[in-house]
């Protein structure tokens, strides 16, 4: 069987021997993610990097020999790193953590897919992995506990910028239409009486906008979390009495 080849991390980036490389991962990067960002990544080749770079695309297969490398090192330079100190307020540092993850994603539309698919390493993502973690330290939690918060922050954070994403794309009219279309059939399903509380959200229902509807969800999911964690403290604190007696 053939050795498996190391993840992109643990290779040189340039050979000790030799002229300095004309290029780097990171500048590769960067062209790449600002052509993701502008037209989806299914614009991204090493071909349309090459011509935005100027130079041939095998001189960049060198340096990243694979498609899966570059969206590689895409991925965890667009994720970035901004250090966070844990404030000793875990709703507060947890609605930090969330709205730092929804920039990111807003400012990346087709990050969130990938971060969800692929279990990227990188030194940002481990960094940034440590960091939010660390929010939630001296707490008496376990670290599967640690790790549950973590990530239930993070899914709902894709989610919601997933929705939001949808709402404000240009061929949303397509939506629009069909909503439309919808329209007679939503009127008939209501004079039924059958369906009360989806009346009241068709006519009384006040949704806001993405920034209200985002907070106000934040603000719900951050009190469960807290009550949970009141609960868990209050389970430790009651087992240490229990087995001092």
């Amino acid at each position: 069987m053939p050795e498996q080849e190391s993840i992109i991390w643990m290779r040189p980036e340039k050979s000790a021997h030799g002229p300095a490389p004309a290029y780097s991962r990171d500048r590769i990067a960067a062209v790449a993610i600002g052509i993701a960002d502008a037209e989806g990544i299914d614009a991204v080749s090493m071909r349309r990097i090459a011509k935005e770079l100027g130079t041939g695309a095998m001189t960049l297969y060198r340096y990243l020999p694979a498609k899966e490398d570059l969206y590689t090192v895409m991925i965890d330079q667009a994720v970035g790193f901004e250090p966070q100190e844990p404030t000793g307020d875990v709703g507060a540092d947890l609605a930090a953590l969330a709205r730092r993850h929804r920039r990111t994603l807003r400012r990346h539309p087709w990050l969130a897919p990938f971060l969800a698919s692929r279990p990227i390493m990188g030194p940002n993502v481990l960094r940034g992995t440590e960091r939010d973690l660390a929010l939630l330290g001296g707490r008496g939690l376990h670290i599967n506990e640690m790790l549950d918060v973590f990530n239930l922050v993070r899914t709902w954070v894709n989610g919601a910028v997933q929705a939001e994403l949808a709402d404000s794309d240009p061929s949303g009219a397509d939506r629009l239409a069909w909503q439309k279309r919808m329209g007679p059939y939503l009127t008939t399903l209501l004079a039924t009486g059958e369906f009360p509380y989806l009346g009241r959200m068709i006519e009384a229902a006040e949704f806001g906008d993405a920034d209200e509807r985002f907070e106000n969800g934040l603000a719900i999911l951050l009190t469960g979390i807290e009550a949970r964690l009141a609960a868990i403290a209050g389970t430790d604190v009651s087992a240490t009495a229990e087995s001092s007696r």
